[in-house]
């Protein structure tokens, strides 16, 4: 077969996602004719298929052929795609400034717009000033607006909502990004590697926020380009994301494989997606109550990271050890700037320690101590945890109608924002509050707490709230063997399971893949204890009325 042929068979495998294929192939062509098109092919279709390193190799290859060839534009692309590559796969930062350099140089002479803007995109990218990075990214808007291209258009615009919302302009920046999202995902015919970037962008936007709603949205939106060309979030960076974003919003049966897969897939490559997959299991590990577990995921975590100090320090903290768990958040809060949205959970997690030493005052200034005037933008779930800790504070200090009010807004803050374990321990802490003046009314949050935290499967808390009810003189009620302990997308797969649909139509009905629609029943099945799917449904029928 000749070269040429090799070539076409290799590129339409590749365009219909069959990747092992077109690797076949492009290896053939590159074996018996090493041209810049072979290798750089091959370079894709390894990253695609998992496999950076090969990836890597390869394209640093084709940077030299194109560049032989006198095919520069092409060059600058390559070149940029290694920076990227080596930034958030290897987390090599030196590596990505080199081909970032080289890339300007190829692109000396060109008058390409799309190429000049790709160029400024990923030099925004890399840069460390948030200024002078939404200046970079304003302007690859204009080049892509100038050259009519939609790839171009859509990546600035998944990084400057990331950029937005990781500032604080949550709902500006979500804008940014479900356009981005509809762009690439709509019938887009550009490079299908921005779909993987857009993706993982929206996932770490989501992750932040904590909009578990807007990440299931477009993940259902991609399970056709997934179908075709495979998971978008083929970066491990992405999975830990979706992982912690589905640990907050209470979906703990999918989180745990989604973070598992990416230890896995980050193991011999960067130490930032590990990083970030670790600190989102011991975060699981901690709510499940499994406090072993979560110590020893945290005593490997580095606290530099804002997100693992506060893992960190809420492992300490309930191990008994506030002033631990307080010396950690001190310094974690000393390395971010004082108009870091990410300083707030920080300093609520601080409040929190120095209350459990018995420290008022602490308590009130760590609070204080991290407003920046003016007041900065807050993200939803940092504020919303501040809110709680000024009411755990009020409650210490004795004002229990202050305690009340901001406890009950940061209950309404957390069911607003679906963040179902926060809202079930603000529902305990408000029983707490109220247990002396108005034990009813404590009785019914700490009964509605107790019933959360039991579907979510958070041992400690749960214990606590039964042990308030016994206090109040409330028998709590046995463990339900019922469809409490399952998760709302699973109480829909049991309904449309009883009605008598099959997997598929139970896709179909609720806009999921069939393997998750298995997944959720399996989950269904061992949860209540039943054996096959007849048991499932005669039980429906006979809760459901």
């Amino acid at each position: 077969m000749a070269t040429i042929e090799r070539l076409a068979t290799a590129r339409a495998a590749a365009e219909a996602g069959r990747w092992e294929e077109a690797r076949a192939a492009f290896a053939a062509a590159a074996a018996v004719d090493e041209s810049a098109d072979a290798v750089d092919g091959l370079g894709r279709v390894c990253w695609w298929l998992g496999d950076v390193r090969s990836a890597i190799r390869h394209r640093e290859r084709a940077f030299t052929l194109l560049r032989q060839a006198g095919r520069d534009d092409e060059a600058t692309i390559a070149a940029l795609d290694l920076c990227i590559w080596y930034l958030t796969n290897l987390e090599n930062e030196a590596a990505a400034g080199g081909w970032l350099s080289r890339a300007a140089r190829a692109a000396e002479h060109t008058t390409d717009p799309v190429v000049r803007g790709w160029l400024v995109l990923i030099g925004a990218y890399l840069c460390s000033d948030a200024t002078a990075r939404r200046a970079g990214l304003e302007e690859a808007l204009r080049l892509a607006a100038e050259a009519s291209d939609d790839g171009l258009h859509a990546m600035a615009l998944a990084d400057l909502g990331l950029l937005l919302v990781a500032g604080g302009e949550v709902e500006d920046g979500m804008v940014l990004l479900d356009e981005a999202m509809a762009t690439t995902l709509g019938g887009f015919g550009g490079r299908l590697e921005v779909v993987v970037w857009s993706s993982c962008n929206m996932l770490a936007a989501c992750s932040l926020a904590q909009d578990l709603r807007r990440a299931t949205q477009w993940c259902r939106v991609a399970e056709e380009f997934t179908e075709t060309y495979g998971c978008p979030f083929l970066q491990a960076r992405c999975r830990a994301h979706y992982g912690s974003v589905l640990v907050a919003a209470g979906s703990w049966d999918l989180a745990e494989p989604e973070l598992r897969r990416a230890i896995s897939m980050s193991e011999d490559l960067g130490r930032q997606p590990q990083l970030e997959a670790r600190t989102a299991l011991a975060a699981l590990r901690l709510r499940q109550g499994r406090l072993s577990e979560a110590t020893e995921l945290a005593e490997e975590l580095d606290t530099n990271s804002p997100a693992a100090a506060l893992v960190s320090a809420e492992v300490r903290l309930a191990a008994g050890r506030p002033d631990e768990a307080a010396a950690l958040l001190r310094a974690a809060l000393g390395l971010l700037h004082p108009d870091d949205p990410q300083s707030d959970p920080l300093a609520a997690a601080l409040c929190e320690a120095y209350l459990a030493a018995g420290d008022i005052s602490g308590a009130e200034a760590a609070l204080a101590g991290s407003r920046a005037e003016p007041p900065r933008p807050a993200l939803p779930r940092g504020s919303a945890q501040r809110t709680r800790c000024a009411g755990l504070v009020a409650a210490a200090s004795g004002d229990a109608s202050t305690a009340v009010r901001r406890l009950a807004e940061a209950l309404a803050a957390f069911e607003r924002h679906d963040l179902p374990f926060e809202a079930a321990r603000a529902r305990l802490d408000l029983a707490t509050a109220l247990a002396t003046h108005d034990p009813e009314a404590a009785a019914g949050y700490a009964t509605e707490a107790l019933r959360a935290l039991r579907r979510l499967g958070a041992a400690g808390e749960t214990a606590a709230a039964a042990a308030l009810l016994r206090q109040l003189g409330v028998t709590p009620g046995p463990e339900p063997r019922d469809s409490g302990v399952l998760t709302r997308r699973e109480h829909d797969v049991l309904t449309l399971l009883a009605d008598g649909l099959s997997n598929p139509e139970i896709a179909e009905r609720l806009f999921l893949s069939r393997k998750t629609v298995a997944h959720h029943v399996s989950s269904i099945l061992t949860k209540l204890a039943l054996r096959s799917r007849a048991e499932a449904a005669a039980f429906a029928t006979r809760t459901r009325g």
